[in-house]
């Protein structure tokens, strides 16, 4: 439901206004500032992809008003408030301006979620920051959002034979989660994905990893469903580690029909490749051309598996004519701490000595005692403690992609992630902060210890994240550095 903020997300508003002026044409970057005179009229819009905070709904960077949206979780009517931060969403309806110098606003006619995978956790990588669910490679990266009861906040948090709810973009192999729960009491083992290998003899097709065995599903395989088709299957037992026995096989669209010279985003993986011209994101089709501009790479680097941001407009074969591409750049970067400093005209805060700047498509998330539902950048005071996660930019700073709001931590040390520069036994750098790591233990990215030496003969180059507290001077005294890749 709607609730009024004063446009209290700040750069999420700066991303509405971006809206506004690629819909128009008169812009000054893809998410840059609205000119006056643009769009007048409501345009058809869809957008998929993380939901990025609530008071409305935002994903990708875009505000939708949702008083009047029907909202459905895995297939079932559903409320706003049952939607989490991280949740990939579908939502359709419309944008329009205001009029002069008024900032685009999206209405939502509907908001769809649905829950990728659920089953349980059958073996952690964690140099690789990844688990096997379901005979599905499961990345968590530095965006991935994560649910109450997890500590830490990736993969080291899980255990072998937990159940977990899983939601994000579908890859050749498995997923990149946006999100991770632990599943709830009873929740019912799910998998969605295009179905490929079906076997009528053997009464089985798989899903990426996964060995679907629809022997004892109720209502039989429906009769539209074929190699190639997308579907979500369900049920209550595990037959293998990799193999669900399920009850009910659903067909359905991966991604909702759009009228021709409607607007769209999608955010996901490249679920097929044909060439840098023509590739699907998350089922949807996408066509470049030779005014199509990227960010973070080029043409050249889109491939399978890459995770992008498409923005452009559907022709009338429902092809997304993209007049953006984003390349999604890994976010290596982790500080957790107290913030010391907030900058609410540059919006940026200060935690652990790094300067976080924010933008329109930062995901904020209250997991701290009071659990906002509305948690956004005006929300934070000095001395919250917080999780960002995002990349570097230049010095000590970094852009952050998320931001988590935590209950401070016993005892209370602040942490750095990041490639490691500047290595010299027994310091380095982290984000633009020295570290001193003279008094610290160490491990390699498994949990198993290290010597000194040994940390400091392979620490170049690689993620490192470091556990201590601050000096006066700046410097991050460690007590505890680990290898994270």
């Amino acid at each position: 439901m709607r609730r009024t903020r004063a446009w209290s997300r700040g750069l999420h508003a700066a991303g509405i206004l971006g809206l506004a002026v690629l819909l128009s044409g008169s812009y000054c970057s893809w998410r840059g500032y609205y000119v006056p005179g643009g769009l007048k009229s409501p345009v058809a819009r869809t957008a998929i992809g993380p939901v990025g905070g609530f008071a409305s709904v935002y994903v990708n960077g875009t505000e939708f008003v949702d008083d009047s949206a029907a909202f459905t979780l895995d297939g079932a009517a559903a409320a706003e408030s049952q939607l989490l931060v991280g949740q990939v969403a579908t939502v359709t309806g419309a944008t329009a301006s205001g009029g002069s110098g008024t900032p685009a606003t999206g209405t939502a006619t509907a908001v769809a979620v649905s829950t990728k995978l659920v089953g349980p956790v059958t073996a952690i990588d964690r140099p690789a920051g990844s688990v096997t669910v379901l005979g599905q490679t499961v990345q968590i990266t530095g965006d991935t959002s994560i649910g109450a009861g997890v500590a830490p906040t990736d993969a080291g948090g899980l255990v072998v034979g937990q159940v977990v709810a899983i939601d994000g973009y579908r890859t050749s192999t498995g997923l990149i989660a946006t999100r991770f729960d632990p599943a709830t009491a009873g929740q019912t083992l799910r998998v969605a994905g295009v179905v490929a290998n079906l076997n009528g003899f053997a009464q089985t097709f798989t899903i990426a990893g996964t060995t679907v065995d629809y022997s004892a599903a109720s209502a039989g395989l429906p009769a539209q469903l074929a190699d190639g088709s997308y579907v979500v299957a369900s049920g209550a037992t595990v037959s293998a580690a990799a193999t669900l026995r399920a009850q009910l096989i659903v067909v359905q669209d991966e991604v909702p029909a759009a009228a021709s010279g409607a607007s769209g985003s999608v955010h996901g993986a490249v679920t097929r490749y044909g060439s840098a011209a023509d590739f699907d994101v998350g089922g949807q089709a996408v066509a470049t051309s030779g005014t199509t501009t990227y960010q973070n790479g080029v043409s050249g680097n889109v491939g399978p598996d890459v995770e992008v941001e498409v923005s452009g407009s559907y022709d009338s074969a429902g092809v997304l004519n993209a007049t953006s591409v984003a390349l999604v750049p890994t976010a290596t970067v982790r500080v957790v701490g107290p913030i010391t400093a907030i900058d609410a005209a540059g919006r940026t805060l200060t935690v652990a000595g790094v300067t976080l700047g924010t933008t329109s498509e930062t995901r904020w998330d209250d997991r701290s005692a009071a659990l906002l539902r509305t948690f956004g950048f005006t929300s934070l005071q000095s001395g919250d403690w917080v999780v960002a996660r995002g990349v570097p930019a230049s010095g000590a700073s970094a852009t952050a992609r998320v931001i988590e709001r935590e209950t401070a931590p016993t005892p209370a040390l602040v942490e750095l992630q990041d490639v490691a520069t500047a290595v010299a036994d027994p310091v380095f750098t982290l984000t633009g902060i020295s570290v001193s790591a003279a008094a610290a233990t160490f491990t390699d990215a498994d949990g198993v210890g290290l010597t000194r030496s040994a940390f400091f003969a392979q620490a170049a180059g690689r993620l490192v994240r470091a556990r201590g507290s601050l000096s006066g001077s700046g410097t991050l005294n460690a007590t505890t550095v680990a290898l994270r890749n």
